[in-house]
């Protein structure tokens, strides 16, 4: 088959991807979509392979995003998933773009359309005595392998696909209205409007809901466009594969060649080069093509310290948006509808305090209305105010953060650059004397440990230097000062609230 004609086939079946469709494949398959498939699976394992096991023998069904092989038997399943992932993994890719998936499912069906084929054939073959002999033997082992097939078929459950939240479940406060705001309208003109989109807050406050509530609605509203989401780590994965089966070609040809890229937890590329430098390549290339860019991570850019400059001048290039912890009212408002999606009868006195005490994220949030809707269950009570408080007494015993003074330390030198003999050292320069005093007021709020302690773990200072560090950084609170990181100015406040998070999230 020509290179032409197989492009022409690629775009038949992507235009059956906007519908489910099935097709048993062989000859009495007329539908042209149908017959797309046929002849790209048919190249990708081999005419005589697929004749042997394919034809006639398993059913197609594209599905959004999936490419679904449905065969007779757990036996062909397993047989399928080791010797035909590849060329079939390949064909879904043909069919629906780079962001296609495949599974397969058992269908009994299958085999009694396949087993009457087959006794049809050999009947005119066999004489009677062998046939009976043949009858004979086959009604013996079919209990047996019934009750293997079944047990193979509940160990192997069909695979379901990723559920992605919807924009319109994102409750929206003070904290988070600019970030959903710019995730609605970019959505709605991929590619010209805030490109790339970068949202960064802290652990629990939403990211991954909104990225995922904007690849969901333009899938929705532009089903023709190549749209991938991943996390960082998916990303990394795929290009260490790449690089160890020596098949970056095909690597960056898939991702090179979308309309929509979007990318959680971009933080997790710092420190690392080589993934950085592919990053940035595509990143090149899709807005050379106007393709739209989506990501995530849990700290502004400029504070992704260990991430190379002209990455980080990218993700400044569009918009960046900052998520912060859900405010009373914003909390009160997600416990309400959680509560409401459990069917959870509970008081609005009980989903004030549980506003009121958990407000780290919205995680922690949601979890403490999970274990009020355990008990409710249990006991068939309505959930009152005090009943709260004393089913949520050990969880949030549980919640508490035991932050040490090392874990001080290695927070603030990755966040500045600077080194632990430094931050520890005599010198007095601006660029490691800041580091030194907020490190110092954060083990004063976030530990136990006395102003002596302090000033022997940071380079045995004595007390008096804890607490004119401790002083100095109030009055910069006080007066909005900025701080130096990363050549740039960055409010006081908003530093420490980015070191608290990092430290309560590690």
């Amino acid at each position: 088959m020509q290179p032409t004609s197989l492009a022409v086939e690629g775009a038949l079946c992507a235009s059956a991807a906007k519908r489910p469709t099935e097709a048993k494949l062989g000859p009495a398959t007329t539908e042209s979509n149908a017959q797309s498939i046929y002849r790209l699976l048919a190249q990708q394992v081999g005419e005589r392979s697929f004749q042997n096991w394919f034809a006639g023998k398993v059913s197609l069904k594209l599905e959004g995003n999936f490419l679904i092989v449905g065969v007779a038997s757990p036996f062909l399943l397993t047989w399928m998933q080791k010797k035909f992932s590849s060329p079939i993994n390949a064909t879904a890719i043909a069919c629906i773009g780079p962001s296609a998936e495949y599974r397969f499912e058992v269908i009994p069906e299958l085999a009694n359309s396949e087993n009457s084929k087959s006794a049809n054939a050999k009947s005119a073959d066999v004489d009677a005595d062998h046939s009976t002999d043949s009858t004979t033997t086959t009604l013996k082992a079919k209990p047996e392998r019934e009750r293997l097939d079944q047990n193979q078929a509940r160990k192997q459950a069909p695979y379901k696909g990723r559920h992605f939240s919807d924009l319109s479940s994102f409750v929206t406060g003070k904290s988070n209205q600019l970030a959903f705001m710019a995730a609605q309208q970019a959505s709605d003109e991929p590619g010209a409007l805030y490109n790339p989109l970068f949202i960064h807050g802290g652990v629990g406050v939403g990211k991954t809901h909104l990225l995922e509530g904007f690849y969901r609605k333009v899938r929705q509203q532009y089903p023709s466009l190549q749209v991938v989401f991943l996390t960082a780590e998916s990303f990394g994965n795929y290009f260490s594969k790449a690089l160890h089966e020596r098949s970056l070609p095909g690597f960056r040809h898939r991702f090179r060649n979308v309309d929509v890229l979007i990318i959680d937890d971009i933080d997790f590329f710092e420190s690392k080069r080589m993934f950085q430098e592919e990053l940035l390549h595509t990143i090149k290339h899709l807005e050379s093509h106007g393709r739209q860019l989506v990501f995530s991570s849990d700290r502004h850019p400029r504070l992704l310290t260990k991430m190379s400059e002209e990455l980080t001048t990218r993700f400044l290039s569009g918009l960046v948006c900052r998520m912060e912890s859900p405010e009373t009212e914003l909390r009160l408002e997600i416990a309400r509808q959680r509560a409401l999606k459990l069917k959870t009868r509970i008081t609005e006195g009980a989903l004030e305090y549980v506003a009121k005490r958990f407000t780290n994220n919205v995680r922690e949030l949601e979890g403490a209305i999970n274990c009020l809707q355990t008990y409710q269950v249990m006991t068939s009570q309505k959930i009152t105010t005090s009943m709260a408080r004393q089913i949520l007494a050990d969880l949030e015993r549980d919640c508490i953060r035991i932050i040490k003074l090392d874990d001080i330390k290695q927070i603030v030198c990755n966040t500045f650059g600077v080194s632990e003999a430094d931050l520890k050292s005599s010198r007095r320069s601006r660029n490691i004397s800041q580091p030194r005093m907020l490190a110092m007021f954060l083990a004063r709020k976030l530990t136990q440990a006395a102003y002596s302690e302090i000033g022997d773990f940071f380079g045995g200072r004595n007390h008096s230097t804890v607490m004119f560090a401790e002083k100095q950084v109030r009055k910069w609170l006080q007066n909005h000062s900025s701080i130096q990181v990363a050549l740039q100015e960055w409010p006081t406040e908003e530093i420490i609230e980015s070191l608290e998070q990092q430290l309560l999230a590690s």
